[in-house]
């Protein structure tokens, strides 16, 4: 979701510099919804345990005066644990119960401190099945700036009421599991409202029945998986229009739009057309539209962004970048939503991203790399890890340089790290990969998606970018030496300034070598604060350009030529361990030159230690004065759990780490 422009006045200075960026709207209006929820100690996370959702039914009458809800709300669910003899279910408080039925007989319950407390009369145990409808009235809340609103269309100030649930709100004005970790396998919404009023929810709308008395009831049905906060209603006196997607030549789906009828113009409609164009580029890129037996629609409403409502996204505005991110979201956050909400990045930086996946296959690459540089300097911002430590903190959960930016340059990196064809292949397999299509994931089960097409471990790309904090900044000196035969030799030492977390980076990179004859583009592995490599280049290199297609988030704070001697020990050099992973023997190799630096005996002193990632010393390899040579030592990792490591050289000046892993 994006902004909320009611409040431009107030926050006018911020607005200000947010309104470059219109995507970071959508971390505003979330924070400051959020925000309200935590002052109203309103938070049940992540719900009841003991119990599976497997279906709802939200049969609502609403009237806008005076303002009420009128709802019986049917929960399927299956037991999950032993010896169960109540559940709850998530609630405000302000909403009154009136009473509670258990498959078909009323129950006991009580409410408070917003839930339900529901008798089952009986113990249940792990497979039983139960059916709640909860009966139920009142003033929905509106914690945030209204997760239910009675409101007004903006200029012919027409009733219009809207939610908008993310990522609390939903209990606010019906009974539910309140967690995305617990998706229902398919849900009706039927609205009844007054005949001047259209109510528009997600799915299908698969009946209208006019009930004679002035109001009629909209019948929506939802086939498919969804969680609880993307259940939406928006209601008031819209224009329809309707356009399709064509996802083959003899079928279409409806993409239809829900306007208000004094903002529904001919640029309006122009802007609207675009929708299926950009369906059809993210098909190609992430799979197909993961509801295409139901709809892609939006329905205007009364934020100044949008929210990505399950097959609705409701809309302040129809800008393309807009429309490009709430659709994005249909696959990322939708059809795959982030298990909690310390993972939000795997809704927000997808649909981030995707933005960009769009700008590059409609305007093309010089769009994508302008793109990238814009979010590289929100992304540089962020503080802490992408993973959210405290979903208690509203700059945690909705913060917009790590949530959106950074976790969508997470994936252009990935991107760099696979290429681009492996890329594209991980996020189609990714939205229908089994244990997670339709369902919930984590960092670890896209890491695993995106290990298995790329068949190489990617470990040391998610802890440090996921879990750890800043970015890499680099510093550069290269050389030049001719080999003979239009030879040359090219030395690049490649040195990090020193971070928390990660301690350095590991991250391939490009090195753009120019030549007289032409450019020819090299890739080294750096695994090291501080490392030297070597490259045999045909033709005398004239300059050097670090990562010239801007694969990394980073800072370079200089690439300078002509490394001396007494700058860089170059001849020193720390192997990568073999084999690595392993288990629980590897070996280390490393070299030693003669050197003037070198003590009067041509020896130097010198360490090799282990390290945990979080700066423990777990061995000590080798302290002592070494005369030049290469060296090979063995260590044991037996009494050590499995991990990462660190191996560290330490000789003179000379520094040099690298990381192995250890799986047991």
């Amino acid at each position: 979701m994006k902004y909320f422009l009611s409040l431009i006045i107030l926050f006018n200075i911020v607005f200000t510099a947010l309104a470059q960026d219109e995507i970071n709207y959508c971390q505003q209006s979330k924070m400051h919804q959020f925000n309200m929820l935590m002052k109203a100690n309103q938070i049940n996370y992540p719900g009841d345990p003991s119990y599976d959702v497997k279906y709802y039914k939200l049969d609502l009458a609403l009237t806008y005066i005076p303002q009420n809800i009128t709802g019986a709300v049917t929960v399927n669910a299956v037991i999950t644990t032993n010896n169960i003899s109540s559940v709850f279910l998530d609630l405000v408080d302000t909403l009154k119960v009136d009473s509670v039925k258990l498959n078909g007989s009323l129950t006991s319950f009580t409410h408070q401190q917003d839930k339900i407390n529901i008798n089952l009369n009986t113990s249940h145990n792990s497979g039983d099945k139960i059916n709640l409808v909860v009966f139920y009235h009142g003033i929905p809340g509106t914690s945030g700036f209204g997760s239910f609103t009675f409101g007004t269309t903006p200029i012919n100030r027409q009733p219009a009421i809207y939610t908008l649930s993310e990522p609390y709100g939903s209990k606010d004005w019906w009974p539910c599991k309140d967690t995305p970790a617990d998706k229902a396998d398919s849900a009706d919404i039927w609205i009844t409202v007054s005949t001047e009023m259209i109510p528009v929810s997600n799915g299908n709308l698969i009946d209208i029945i006019n009930n004679g008395n002035g109001t009629h009831t909209y019948k929506w049905k939802v086939s498919y998986p969804i969680a609880q906060y993307l259940l939406s209603l928006a209601i008031t006196n819209y224009t329809e229009y309707v356009n399709y997607y064509n996802y083959t030549h003899t079928d279409s789906m409806p993409v239809t739009h829900y306007v208000y009828p004094e903002n529904f113009s001919p640029s309006v409609k122009t802007q609207l057309d675009i929708t299926p164009k950009i369906i059809k580029v993210y098909a190609q890129h992430f799979g197909e539209y993961p509801f295409i037996r139901e709809k892609y629609g939006h329905a205007q409403f009364g934020w100044g962004g949008g929210m990505e409502h399950q097959t609705i996204a409701s809309m302040g505005g129809f800008g393309e970048d807009l429309i490009s991110h709430e659709l994005a979201h249909q696959w990322y956050g939708d059809a795959v939503t982030c298990k909690d909400w310390q993972n939000i990045w795997l809704n927000e930086g997808f649909a981030t991203y995707a933005e960009g996946v769009w700008k590059e296959a409609q305007y093309g690459k010089a769009s994508y790399d302008n793109f990238i540089i814009q979010k590289m300097s929100n992304a540089k911002n962020a503080v802490g890890s992408i993973y959210v430590q405290d979903i208690s903190n509203v700059g945690s959960i909705f913060d917009y340089s790590r949530s959106y930016a950074k976790g969508g340059m997470v994936l252009h990196m990935l991107r760099g790290v696979v290429g681009d064809s492996t890329f594209f292949n991980i996020l189609k397999t990714y939205t229908y990969y089994p244990t997670v299509a339709y369902g919930v994931a984590n960092t670890e089960d896209f890491q695993k998606v995106a290990e298995s097409i790329y068949g190489y471990s990617l470990d040391y790309f998610f802890k440090q970018w996921i879990y750890g904090v800043n970015f890499p900044k680099y510093s550069v000196v290269w050389s030049k030496n001719s080999l003979g035969s239009g030879l040359w030799n090219l030395s690049v030492k490649i040195s990090q300034q020193v971070n928390s977390n990660p301690a350095f980076f590991t991250m391939p990179i490009q090195i753009k070598v120019n030549l007289a004859s032409g450019d020819t583009l090299i890739k080294v592995y750096n695994s090291a604060q501080v490392e030297n490599f070597n490259v045999t280049i045909n033709g005398e290199p004239l300059s050097i350009n670090f990562d010239p297609n801007n694969w990394i988030l980073k800072d370079v704070s200089s690439v300078v030529s002509g490394i001396e001697e007494q700058d860089i020990p170059i001849s020193f050099s720390l192997e990568q361990n073999y084999p690595n992973p392993f288990n629980p023997v590897t070996k280390i190799l490393y070299t030693i030159p003669a050197s003037p630096k070198s003590s009067p005996n041509n020896r130097t002193l010198m360490t090799l230690k282990v390290y945990d990632v979080l700066g423990n010393e777990v061995a000590a390899l080798v302290d002592e004065e070494k005369p030049a040579g290469k060296y090979e030592i063995t260590f044991d990792g037996s009494k050590l759990s499995s991990g990462v490591y660190i191996y560290k050289l330490r000789a003179g000046e000379y520094v040099s780490s690298r990381k192995m892993l250890l799986l047991k």
